[in-house]
């Protein structure tokens, strides 16, 4: 087995920050050789994640003309200089170590304005340079999903792709060049295609090639300036940031976690485009059913939304739509009833192999692709997948070419995950309950 494991800490950061010895001598055996940690807040009284991690700096704010005020009166510093006792440990092991969703708890500043700073960058580097100089020992930050567009074909969990754009995303929109009236025909013109499908259509046009699907959704002008300005915005806001990146004290490593290949044309985060402004690309390899951000919920939704759109549509021609308009093929589901079934062995072979190899193939170093790699429960209510899932999953990845994963997160580990994971990357775990043992799962002396 080739591959690399990373993990991340999710809240609570305490429950591994009191314990970090131990915990990453096993992780260590186990074959993980980097980390991520954050968010950056520490648990009040009420066990809610408040307390910001470390004091913030008003410096990079103000050189920046941008007006910041501190609030430092939450702060634990002996919780602090725990987590940096921990930072150190996991560096002097040769580990890399990143921050997920980098913020500044203690730091209240708003942004130039969008005339000024069309993109936020001004506002966006002032926080990682305040982050950054106060974290010396860490490598880089972990944004997640930053720029994607939404995914959802109606609202659920913060995002549907037809929503219309609210005041400040029209200023912004007409900020950076573009023109918000026709932004929202060219979405409204879709939409509205959506949810006016005939039977004779969809059986005519189909999954038929480009030509043809052009002429089954009805590609307007307007739509196209819809969909190029969704992919153009967040590839300009990348560039834009990472100049501003690249011009810090230090190198700082930039990642970005966009949903998985399969999803990457209706997201509008084109990996190849981003392969020039990332160094790690932290692609979901999500696929549980429901909850969110799984590939078999997300496209169940899609299908189950255009037939309630369009009731003169059978269920067949609801995943001839969906095959058409994301590209996506799943083995051995016909209908959705299958998809209640698990996950079939083809669906490993064909499916993760496939979504592998596209990452690889988009970048110019197979070092930057590093799945996040889970199995639903929470924190992202999925229908549970099994140890013997992500082995598959973990297996198939490898066989596509994959260097190393990130396993999300430590919180949500079972036993079961971890024997897996140990056993491909390291050497197996020992089970002692008197010594490390995954969150996820029970101690024998607790039952």
């Amino acid at each position: 087995m080739a591959l690399t494991p990373w993990i991340r800490i999710g809240q609570p950061l305490e429950a591994v920050v009191d314990n970090y010895e131990q915990i990453f001598d096993a992780w260590q055996l186990g074959g993980i050789r980097g980390l991520v940690f954050g968010r950056m807040t520490f648990a009040d009284e009420q066990g809610q994640f408040t307390i910001p991690a470390f004091k913030g700096d008003t410096a990079p704010y103000e050189k920046r003309g941008i007006k910041a005020e501190l609030n430092d009166t939450l702060l634990q510093p002996e919780k602090e200089k725990r987590l940096r006792a921990m930072l150190a440990d996991a560096k002097s092991r040769g580990w890399t170590v990143m921050i997920f969703a980098p913020a500044s708890g203690t730091i209240s500043a708003q942004g130039l304005p969008p005339e000024q700073d069309p993109y936020g960058t001004q506002l966006h580097a002032a926080s990682w340079e305040d982050i950054f100089t106060a974290f010396p020992e860490v490598d880089g930050g972990i944004m997640d999903g930053w720029t994607e567009s939404a995914y959802e074909v109606v609202y659920h969990h913060g995002n549907a792709v037809f929503r219309a754009m609210n005041d400040n995303q029209r200023q912004q929109a007409t900020a950076r060049g573009y023109d918000p009236a026709r932004l929202d025909s060219g979405r409204a013109h879709l939409h509205q295609r959506f949810q006016n499908f005939t039977p004779a259509e969809v059986d005519y046009y189909g999954d038929h090639g480009v030509l043809s699907e052009m002429n089954l959704f009805d590609i307007n002008e307007d739509t196209l300036y819809w969909l190029r300005w969704r992919r153009e915005d967040g590839i300009r806001e990348g560039q834009a940031f990472r100049t501003a990146l690249d011009e810090m004290p230090r190198k700082i490593l930039l990642g970005n976690g966009p949903r998985s290949a399969i999803f990457s044309g209706m997201t509008a985060l084109d990996y190849h485009a981003w392969d020039q402004i990332v160094d790690l690309l932290l692609v979901k390899h999500y696929f549980w059913h429901r909850g969110f951000d799984g590939l078999y919920g997300t496209v169940a939704r899609w299908v189950q939304q255009i037939q309630a759109w369009n009731p003169s549509l059978n269920e067949t021609q609801c995943w001839k739509v969906v095959r058409a308009w994301l590209g996506i093929n799943l083995p051995e589901v016909e209908c959705l009833a299958d998809m209640e079934l698990g996950f079939p062995q083809a669906f490993f072979d064909q499916i993760v192999q496939e979504e592998t190899r596209r990452a690889l193939a988009a970048v110019s170093d197979p070092e930057k692709i590093l799945p996040w790699v889970d199995t639903g429960r929470m924190p992202h209510g999925g229908d549970p997948m099994t140890s013997g899932d992500l082995h598959r999953i973990l297996h198939a990845s490898d066989q596509a070419g994959l260097k190393r994963f990130l396993f999300h997160n430590h919180a949500h580990l079972t036993a079961a995950e971890w024997q897996v994971i140990s056993r491909m990357c390291g050497t197996p775990w020992d089970e002692d309950p008197a010594g490390y043992w995954p969150p996820a799962t029970p101690k024998p002396s607790t039952y």
